[in-house]
């Protein structure tokens, strides 16, 4: 069992890292993938990856690294476009130097990739959200070169406004162009278009899976779920966000956010849609881990 997207770094989780991981491991938990999505916890992703190395005397946090595409608006919303840009090229000046510096101990690269969804919730001007959208994709593309030049595997996030398909549809652009079809990866809570899923299988990338699948909202993800071959499939709680609905539900409960545990949850879930045992999509997921991360 493995969660191949998780924000370690991130409360309550960096409070509470020892007892998450324990009962991971109890369910038979192998391997973990922690994200940094902004320079400024990538410090605190690496240590903490370490320390629990360290605790439990074996490696079971891998490290991706990357900048999130909504990291530049949030950081930059109230500067004008120019400025926008010129801070953002500053700022992936700094991701690369951290990324150089911090190689040897990297897995993956990401949580990067592109955001159609987020940009429209704060009202910015239509100038403004196609600099963000500009900046957003030579983040990407940097990323992707990154990890062809470096043979990393890529954590994608491509979240599209319901009922739109451009950002997979540009995100699978830049990986062909920039990555020449020689990188690999996943993209993680795949929530988009289940018509552009042939194509993210075509060129041998993931899709992540998590506990959406187990919300009465997510018959969507469910029917992408079906429609993926299991050697595609991977797993992952996306923490501290996005706890399965038997914890929401749950209001007594002290655990109530995203954790490496509910993989086991999803797991079930997810075996009963693809009408197969959990032990056969576990195994099969858990090989896939290793192909793309291992």
């Amino acid at each position: 069992m493995h969660d191949s997207h998780i924000h370690l770094a991130m409360k309550p989780l960096s409070d509470n890292w020892k007892r998450d991981i324990q009962d991971f491991l109890k369910l038979g938990g192998r391997k973990i993938l922690t994200q940094g999505t902004d320079i400024e916890d990538f410090q605190e992703t690496l240590k903490i990856a370490e320390d629990i190395n360290s605790e439990f005397e074996k490696k079971i946090v891998d490290v991706a690294l990357g900048i999130h595409p909504t990291v530049f608006q949030e950081n930059f919303y109230q500067k004008n476009s120019d400025e926008i840009l010129c801070s953002s090229k500053k700022f992936l000046q700094r991701f690369q130097e951290s990324f150089d510096k911090e190689i040897q101990n990297l897995t993956a690269i990401g949580e990067t990739g592109l955001d159609y969804f987020q940009i429209y919730q704060n009202g910015l001007t239509n100038e403004k959200i196609e600099t963000f959208n500009s900046i957003q994709k030579e983040s990407f593309k940097l990323h992707v070169r990154l990890a062809k030049e470096n043979d990393l595997p890529l954590s994608i996030h491509a979240r599209e406004l319901e009922g739109e398909n451009s950002c997979v549809s540009e995100a699978l652009d830049i990986l062909v162009k920039e990555g020449r079809c020689l990188t690999k990866g996943v993209f993680h809570s795949y929530t988009g278009d289940i018509k552009k899923l042939p194509e993210i299988i075509d060129i041998g990338f993931g899709i992540g899976f998590n506990a959406i699948i187990t919300y009465p909202s997510g018959e969507n993800v469910r029917d992408i779920l079906r429609a993926t071959p299991i050697e595609n499939i991977l797993f992952e709680t996306d923490g501290p966000f996005l706890p399965t609905q038997s914890v929401r539900k749950d209001k007594k409960s002290i655990v109530n956010y995203g954790r490496s545990a509910q993989v086991k949850e999803i797991i079930k879930v997810a075996a009963e849609i693809k009408n197969m045992s959990s032990e056969k999509l576990e195994k099969q997921a858990d090989e896939n881990y290793e192909r793309i991360f291992g």
